[in-house]
């Protein structure tokens, strides 16, 4: 059973579009309702969209300013002008300045990195770093994943005769820094085909447009081997910033994690070895395995360390860090568990956050580096954005998560003057603000909230269902057909489903470690048995007998047991019928 105030969401698709789509493509009608779910309704639209090609990148000169920045570079190059690289510590920044790192590397460049430190220097650029690498003589500057909101920082490098270019993918402010060359696709007068690359996207195509030029408009062996490499980079960046799946998202997030098996990147390598992983990662196993492993360096006090992973020279080196990096993941677990609960008992002790739309909270014993996972928990729990601000004196330092439909950081730009600085996207933000303005800015979001989203009932969780369908489409060539849509993630969602009248044909059994797994046998009508595994539903094993009838919701998967390969369901909740 599942909380009756979920609202299950069924789509519904024409009969005659389906059946058109699904001969178009030469695939089970349940593959076409989905495909159509995504709003690819003609043969072409689908085809692309199942088989995603590099040759469907747009060219990196797309951007308005990119030329500039390719001479720029090339012309440091040349002149072996010292780069600095200015990256942050969440995985996109460190994917994005490790993978321009690399790049400077191979073309014999002088070229370093920079990551802020999270207690000190916030995140992004800052005015520490410009005056450090103006005293290192430091003459060009590329910010990776940050930049756009950086106007004081980047008048400051321009004084100190340090030009700028930044490659950044968050909302633009309206008034820009005085950049050399600004590439990010949010700017109003860029013509690009899609907008919604992450920070490593965008450092992808500047390096694509560097190797291109280089080249004489041709890409030779080494420059098509660093950039399969760096593909996995922007793969990595791409699902763990929680960027949509589609268009050019789509292109690098598959062949990316395709490409890392067999990376010629070290840390990669290691990574996949220490997370256990043989073969070709999914969209779940970058958020759950790979990407808490990247991020935990900057959570507890390493800022540096996933760039040192992605940049590790050699296989050996690479695996000390990255175990390194796994016991910090382990250490930061605990502190997540500790600080959720404090969040959750915050707001469910305080009745005044009932009525408002955006939780605001606020604590010493927050901690920077993990408030922006306790936002999200937050935001999962309450199914409200959140807002942690982590308190140290009289300054505190925050992150923000937000709800499908509820733009953060427009939000937080309405409040700007109660900000010392913030920045971000739609559905997540960074903000640094003083204790005095604390309860004004959770009174003044709530505002913004309660004026721009009037008739919304996000409090109210949805369960969003592709189709209602008989179990006896769950096919193995329908449920392998499905898997063309990995990766799953942002706006890509993994197909769910829901069915009727399933039958519980033997006792229910609870399998698996910790909170335990819910397994139950099912049948539909006079179709055969059916194994369901609901993770983490093991409290729901009460209150399910054999011989009930239910309503479930699921996604197909296929279980491979020493070659036999079966269909069966993971189940998402269940209502007695």
């Amino acid at each position: 059973m599942d909380d009756a105030t979920t609202t299950w969401c069924i789509a519904q698709q024409l009969s005659s579009e389906v059946r058109e789509l699904a001969s178009a493509l030469r695939m089970p009608p349940l593959v076409a309702r989905v495909l159509i779910n995504r709003g690819l309704r003609d043969e072409g639209a689908a085809g692309r969209y199942l088989r995603p090609m590099p040759g469907h990148l747009e060219s990196p000169f797309a951007f308005r300013q990119m030329n500039l920045a390719v001479n720029r570079i090339l012309g440091a190059l040349q002149r072996n002008e010292k780069i600095l690289v200015q990256g942050d510590y969440d995985v996109d920044g460190s994917a994005s300045a490790a993978l321009l790192v690399n790049l400077f590397r191979m073309l014999g460049a002088q070229a370093e990195a920079s990551i802020p430190v999270r207690a000190v220097d916030g995140y992004g650029l800052n005015e520490r770093v410009v005056r450090e690498a103006a005293q290192k003589g430091v003459k060009l500057l590329i910010t990776c994943d940050n930049g756009t909101t950086a106007v004081r920082e980047v008048s400051l490098a321009r004084e100190l005769g340090i030009d700028t270019i930044i490659t950044d993918h968050h909302t633009v402010p309206p008034e820009l820094p005085p950049a050399y060359a600004l590439l990010n696709p949010h700017v109003a007068e860029e013509t690009l085909a899609f907008r919604d690359l992450c920070g490593a996207g965008v450092a992808f195509k500047l390096a694509l447009g560097i190797l291109e030029r280089a080249g004489g408009g041709r890409i030779d062996a080494a420059a098509r081997e660093f950039l399969h490499s760096a593909q996995s980079l922007v793969a990595l960046a791409a699902i763990a910033d929680v960027v949509p799946l589609r268009g050019e998202n789509r292109v690098f997030a598959r062949f990316g994690l395709g490409l890392m098996p067999d990376s010629a990147n070290p840390g990669i390598r290691a990574l996949m070895e220490v997370a256990s992983l043989t073969r070709v990662p999914t969209g779940t196993d970058v958020g759950f395995k790979l990407a808490p492993r990247l991020n935990a360096g900057g959570r507890m006090g390493r800022e540096t360390l996933a760039l040192e992973i992605l940049t590790a020279p050699s296989y050996g080196e690479a695996m000390k860090l990255v175990q390194e990096c796994d016991v910090l993941n382990r250490k930061r677990q605990q502190p997540d568990r500790e600080l959720t609960k404090l969040a959750s008992d915050i707001v469910r002790s305080d009745s005044s956050y009932e009525g408002e739309r955006v939780l605001v909270v606020g604590h010493e014993d927050f901690q920077p580096g993990v408030v922006g996972i306790v936002a999200a928990r937050l935001t999962e729990t309450f199914n409200k954005p959140a807002v942690l601000v982590a308190f140290n004196g009289d300054n505190g330092r925050g992150s923000g998560r937000s709800v499908p439909g509820f733009h953060l950081y427009n939000a937080l730009n309405e409040c700007a003057h109660l900000m010392k600085r913030f920045g971000g996207h739609e559905q997540a933000a960074g903000l640094e603000i003083t204790r005095e303005n604390f309860g004004v800015l959770r009174r003044a979001v709530n505002e913004v909230a309660d004026k721009h989203v009037l008739n919304a009932n996000y409090a109210s969780p949805t369960l969003d269902l592709d189709a209602e369908v008989s179990l006896s489409e769950l096919t193995l060539e329908a449920v392998d057909t499905l898997a063309l849509l990995e990766p799953f993630g942002e706006g890509n969602p993994e197909p769910q489903f829901c069915a009727r009248s399933v039958e519980v044909v033997a006792a229910p059994k609870v399998v698996g470690r910790g909170t335990g797994h819910l397994s139950l046998l099912l049948r539909q009508g006079d179709g055969p048995a059916l194994r369901a595994i609901g993770f983490g539903l093991a409290a729901l094993a009460e209150n399910v007998q054999r011989g009930d009838r239910l309503r479930i919701a699921f996604s197909p998967i296929v279980n491979d047991f020493r070659g036999a390969r079966s269909v069966e369901v993971s189940l998402k909740a269940i209502r007695p019928e």
